[in-house]
């Protein structure tokens, strides 16, 4: 019994089962009926609209037709009821039905798709009723008559209609015009923002923030444009200011020709100098009426002009130069043999040539000459103060003076202390008189009087004087020695042209817009940064990311393109990671580049006070800081870059910044220019030890001399037991103090300049490539040093060995990151702009550092070169090296590298066999070419000179470095 109830039991729990598996699959049916016949359903009102939509379509062309009579009578018939109707908007009527019924099947069952058709409606009427109120005839009428509104509207289409007619008419009767106005106005508005969903009160604000908003800006940029204005006014005021002081000064700061009363004629080798004790403070321009070293017959003219006897006799030896007694601040640089009490410091040789500037233009220019004369024979005669002017006659004999050489100078061992013998004051002396010798001239040497230059009978009287003092020269006067050359004198700065540059007034609000726009880009691919600084350079401006945790830098570097579209950039560069910050640099190019000028840089605080001779003005950094490097320490540099990068220009600044701040003793140049027209400019400078090399073989001699004298000075420096230039020039100076007659000459520094090497090495490789490494192995210590610059910038310009000697280097714009890594051993150098803009990578930098060059024009370098040359400071090249770089020429063996005869037959083949392979060993050159071991590892040399295969890295192979490409364009060159 249990076992049949179980049974059963179990039958009831499976037939359970079974039913509820029937009801679920029914009820699963029943849904997939009810949904095919929806979708059925769908499909079939779609079809249904879609036919009614064309259907409508069809009927909105045809009414519209209609309204420009071109459907016949039945047009015109329909046309006339529609504009009966609906009055002028009647034209528009098939348009807006048509996007009405299209809207409202495309949004059916939306409640808001409802109430905007009906707010549609409600606008199309009180536009009808608008129309009606102002060209309608709804104001006129006294009574009510639909017949006459549909007239109306049938044959002249004006106005409202029937519909917008009506409602005009109960609008004017019952809330007069200007109520009507209103109250249409304000459904009007209440329509449109229901249609377009656009808050009118919102619209009125943000036109209004606008309209504020620009009346803000304009009135910034007039109060900017004010203060410019009267930035400007004031300086020009100073300025002019100024120059009235100066020229009060000029007209009262002569100096008074004072003679005594017993005078027998001028001597002519009269020279006027200053005390040596001022020469230290004395560092402005020469405020003295009487120049020296002006034209010899200024007295003489002065004393015709004044009346005086011209053949009244002048006793030389009382002639004494007096100033009158004025403010000490007019002339601060007088100060010889007066009673000063207040201390005149010493000023900076920049700060000196800003006032030499002046007398360095103005050089040609005679000022006027106060002369007194005291009458011979002891008789009290009034003195007689008078002033000299020359004429144009004058002004002409004088620039044909001073174009005359200075073949007499004054014969002491310094000018600053060529001072006449001092002269007992006379007791009439006026007590507002002081003895005031003229301020020492640097731009010219000390000249006597010219006995030709003097007319009539002033002429017999200094010639009379002449053959006095040579009487008493012959009697007991001792010779005088041969004198120096003459101090250097920095060049002013005046010559210089200041950049100018265009500052924008939205410039932050651009920098601030773009960093906006570089947050979103990134944030659009999912990197989140923060902008956490903007530096603005000259050229560039660099935005600091600081991205969230967990955002990898490869990230960021990979969207480079995607920035740069977005941005509209030309090119940008990415520092990831800027070195010894936590954040990712961009670089962007700024819209309009900033020149950075070479004064400024000069001008600047940090280049005056560095202690270098060698300082070396770079340009300004990303931030817009001053960068200043020191070539002692860098000690040798390699300069590359495309044509028209800036490389010559880099040169010229880095020459220009040695002469505004080493004298030719400290400092010496060696240039060597393949390209003539580059550096030959300098010639005739003082610091150049020879003229401009030119010849690419005489270049070699040059490299050589340098070689033999960094040799002679280590010799110099192990018998002087010092170490370096430095201390070698210290023992000098000591043994100097110490009287010691046989103390050697100071040595200066030496930097040796090449713009082309790409030229040298075609010519003679091997002598240039030894030279050029054992300078830069060795030279640093013995103060001699190398900036090497080349335009092709590939392996066998500059190979392997030079490379690893020019720690210092300084790329500019290249065409390919291969000659980015040749040069700085890293990309970077290909997405530089050109003009100036440069990676800086001196020795100690742990990254390259991105500067924006100095520029300097052609017309500046010429100036500075004409300041150097007029000085006259005597012969500036060295005769004896000019021997031995002639003697040198070509004479050295050259190296494996060098002669291509020395090349061997399988040299070509090896080379292309190599790079073929992309395995260079000498094994392999054995199988192939079935040569022994010696001829392999000879070749093997031979490639590894050419700049083809690397150096020996133990068991490894070698690493190929040309491909094969620049091996045939090698071969072409060099072979």
């Amino acid at each position: 019994m249990a076992a049949a109830s179980g049974s059963r039991s179990g039958t009831k729990k499976k037939n359970t089962a079974s039913s509820r598996t029937k009801s679920g699959s029914g009820r699963r049916a029943q849904g997939k009926k009810a949904q095919n016949t929806k979708g059925i359903r769908q499909e079939e009102r779609a079809i249904a609209n879609e036919i009614l939509l064309i259907a409508v379509f069809a009927l909105c062309i045809l009414l519209f037709l209609c309204n420009f009579g071109v459907i016949g009578p039945v047009g015109n018939a329909v046309s006339s009821v529609m504009f009966g109707i609906f009055g002028m908007v009647a034209y528009v009527v098939p348009v807006l039905v048509f996007v009405g019924l299209a809207f409202r099947i495309s949004n059916r069952g939306n409640f808001f798709a409802s109430l905007k058709i009906a707010a549609g409606i409600l606008l199309f009427l009180l536009i009808g009723v608008a129309l009606e109120l102002i060209g309608g005839q709804a104001a006129s009428m006294e009574s009510y008559s639909v017949t006459a509104f549909y007239t109306a509207g049938a044959d002249t289409k004006m106005g409202g209609g029937v519909l917008s007619g009506s409602l005009a008419w109960i609008l004017e009767h019952f809330l007069g015009m200007v109520g009507a106005v209103l109250l249409v106005i304000v459904l009007s508005i209440i329509c449109l923002v229901v249609v377009t969903e656009k808050s009118f009160v919102g619209g009125v604000k943000t036109g209004g923030r606008r309209v504020y908003e620009s009346a803000r800006e304009d009135a910034m940029a007039r109060r900017e444009r004010a203060r410019q204005r009267r930035q400007e006014t004031e300086k020009r005021r100073t300025e002019e200011a100024k120059e009235r002081e100066e020229e009060e000064a000029r007209r009262d700061a002569r100096k008074i020709l004072r003679m005594d009363r017993k005078v027998s004629g001028v001597m002519p080798d009269l020279t006027l100098s200053q005390d040596p004790k001022a020469a230290g403070a004395q560092d402005g321009p020469e405020p003295a009426g009487i120049r020296r070293g002006g034209p010899a017959d200024a007295p003489a003219r002065a004393q015709k002009r004044a009346g005086a006897d011209p053949d009244m006799p002048v006793d030389p030896e009382k002639i004494r130069i007096h100033s009158a007694a004025r403010k000490q601040e007019d002339d601060p640089g007088v100060t010889a043999k007066q009673k000063v009490t207040e201390e005149i410091p010493a000023v900076d040789p920049l700060e000196k040539s800003y006032r030499d500037a002046d007398v360095f233009r103005d050089m040609k220019r005679m000022e006027p000459l106060h002369i007194t004369l005291e009458p011979v024979g002891g008789q009290e005669e009034p003195e007689e103060d008078f002033r000299f002017y020359p004429t144009e006659g004058m002004e002409e004999e004088e620039e044909g003076w001073e174009r005359q050489p200075d073949e007499a100078e004054p014969a002491h061992p310094y000018p600053q202390e060529a001072e006449k013998e001092p002269v007992p004051e006379p007791e009439d002396t006026a007590p507002g008189q002081e003895e005031t010798p003229l301020p020492y001239d640097t731009g010219r040497a000390d000249r006597p009087v010219q006995e030709g230059s003097l007319p009539g009978k002033a002429e017999k009287t200094v010639a009379a004087a002449s053959r006095n003092a040579s009487a008493k020269t012959e009697e007991g006067d001792a010779p005088r020695p041969k004198t120096p050359p003459r101090p250097y004198q920095f060049p002013p700065l005046s010559l210089l042209k200041r950049a100018e540059n265009k500052n924008g007034l939205d410039a932050a609000r651009e920098l601030k817009n773009t960093a906006a726009k570089l947050q979103q880009t990134l944030a659009t691919f999912g990197v989140k940064v923060t902008i956490t600084d903007i530096s603005q350079g000259p050229a560039v401006t660099r935005y600091e990311l600081q991205p969230e945790q967990g955002v990898k830098v490869s990230k960021i570097v990979g969207l480079s393109d995607d920035i740069k579209l977005n941005l509209a950039a030309t090119d940008i560069r990415i520092e990831a990671p800027i070195p010894g910050k936590a954040a990712i640099g961009i670089e962007v190019p700024n819209k309009e580049n900033t020149v950075v000028g070479l004064r400024e840089l000069l001008e600047s605080k940090t280049f005056r006070e560095f202690p270098s001779k060698l300082a070396f003005a770079v340009g300004k950094d990303i931030a817009g800081k001053v960068v200043v490097s020191d070539i002692a320490k860098m000690p040798h540099m390699l300069i590359a870059g495309s044509t028209g990068s800036g490389k010559s220009v880099c040169i010229n600044t880095l020459i220009m910044s040695i002469l505004y701040k080493a004298k030719p003793d400290e400092v010496k140049l060696i240039l060597v220019d393949p390209k003539v027209v580059e550096l030959s400019v300098y010639n005739g400078i003082p610091h150049l030890l020879i003229p401009v090399v030119t010849d690419p073989k005489q270049a070699s001699g040059a490299l050589h001399w340098g070689v033999a004298e960094m040799e002679n000075r280590y010799q110099k420096f192990a018998d002087w037991n010092v170490r370096d230039l430095k201390g070698y020039n210290k023992k000098v100076e000591e043994q100097r103090k110490k009287g010691d007659p046989d103390a050697p000459e100071r040595l200066p520094q030496i930097v040796i300049i090449v713009d082309e090497l790409a030229d040298l090495m075609m010519v003679a490789p091997g002598e240039v490539e030894e030279s050029i490494c054992r300078l830069a192995q060795l030279a640093r210590a013995a103060g001699i040093h190398l900036i090497i610059a080349t335009q092709r910038p590939s392996v066998d310009v500059i190979t392997g060995l030079i490379k690893a000697n020019m720690p210092s280097r300084a790329a500019f714009a290249v065409s390919s990151g291969v000659d980015s890594r040749t040069i700085l051993d890293m990309n970077g150098a290909e997405k530089l702009l050109g003009k100036g803009d440069m990676l800086f990578y001196p020795q100690g930098y742990p990254k390259p550092a991105r500067v924006q060059g100095a520029f300097v024009s052609d017309a500046e370098v010429s100036d500075v070169v004409d300041f150097l040359k007029n000085q006259a400071i005597g012969n500036v090249y060295d005769d004896r090296i000019l021997e031995k770089v002639k003697s040198m020429e070509g004479s050295a063996p050259s190296s494996a590298g060098g002669g291509t005869e020395e090349r061997d037959p399988y040299f070509e083949q090896a080379g292309r066999f190599i790079i073929d392979k992309d395995k260079a060993s000498i094994g392999m050159l054995q199988r192939m070419f079935k040569i022994g071991f010696n001829r392999a590892a000879r070749i093997m040399d031979q490639l590894a000179d050419a700049g083809v295969v690397g150096e020996e890295e133990g068991t490894k192979p070698r690493k190929i470095l040309m491909s094969e490409e620049q091996f045939e364009q090698y071969i072409e060159e060099c072979l």
